[in-house]
């Protein structure tokens, strides 16, 4: 396996050629909305966590997650939107250890990589692989991206955290619970914004940034589970594949 050359990268960039230009007085909530977050179903915090987000539109894929050069995993016809929680789908495969992640068109060859990464996951470290579209803070965007996010696991003390992840092609954004807590007051495609906050239900909202009266989005009441590090995915393209993923890891109690 290959880094990505610059003509896999331009392949990709066709597959998902629509470009939005959106200023954020008229960035609207287009797609699903995270209801609640189911918890961790008393799973108690993993001692190595992995998990794979699709955020790249009109492109079906199969991803190659590859262990240590020897072992793998393939997840075939993957679509836009989908989640996966590698630790809970592959029980005790998930360990330690260096880790390739390799995504491809469906149906292609795996040694011929559309998007590819490599990433270390050390005990107690949870992570989280994305691909996505990259865009400007106006909304303008890029070419398709695989990136690594470090998901914290450390104890919230019986709160809940949230981790809100914009990888969407859309403007620089705030997001609010209950109008005034501020999970971010700004934030861009490719930054991450985390916050604890007690358990609870909360009235989750994006908005203008630093504008907690500009509601742009509406995302209705939010479950955030104690002990639990509740991440949210902004992916797709404004406004016609916007949606929001999710996917909970417990934390240390």
């Amino acid at each position: 396996m290959g880094l990505v050359g610059a003509a896999a990268l331009a392949a990709g960039l066709a597959l998902t050629s629509a470009t939005a230009t959106a200023g954020a007085d008229a960035w609207q909530h287009q797609g699903n909305t995270p209801a609640a977050w189911q918890g961790d179903h008393g799973r108690s915090a993993p001692t190595a966590d992995l998990s794979l987000v699709h955020g790249v539109p009109a492109l079906n894929v199969d991803i190659y997650v590859v262990k240590n050069l020897f072992s793998y995993k393939e997840f075939k016809n993957v679509q836009f939107g989908t989640a996966i929680d590698v630790s809970t789908d592959c029980p005790g495969w998930v360990t330690p250890a260096l880790y390739v992640v390799d995504v491809v068109p469906t149906g292609g060859n795996p040694f011929k990589p559309l998007l590819i990464t490599d990433l270390f996951l050390g005990a107690n470290q949870s992570k989280t692989v994305a691909a996505y579209v990259t865009a400007n803070a106006a909304g303008t965007s890029g070419i398709p991206a695989l990136g690594v996010f470090t998901n914290d696991l450390s104890s919230t003390g019986g709160q809940a955290r949230v981790t809100v992840r914009h990888l969407a092609v859309a403007p620089t954004v705030g997001v609010y619970a209950n109008s005034t807590v501020a999970i971010t007051p700004a934030i861009s495609n490719g930054q991450t914004a985390t916050a604890a906050v007690p358990a609870g239900s909360y009235h989750v909202t994006v908005t203008a940034p630093n504008t907690p009266g500009t509601v742009l989005a509406d995302l209705g009441s939010v479950t955030l589970p104690a002990n639990t590090n509740a991440l949210a995915f902004a992916i797709g393209i404004y406004p016609s594949s916007f949606e929001v993923v999710t996917l909970a890891v417990p934390t240390a109690h």
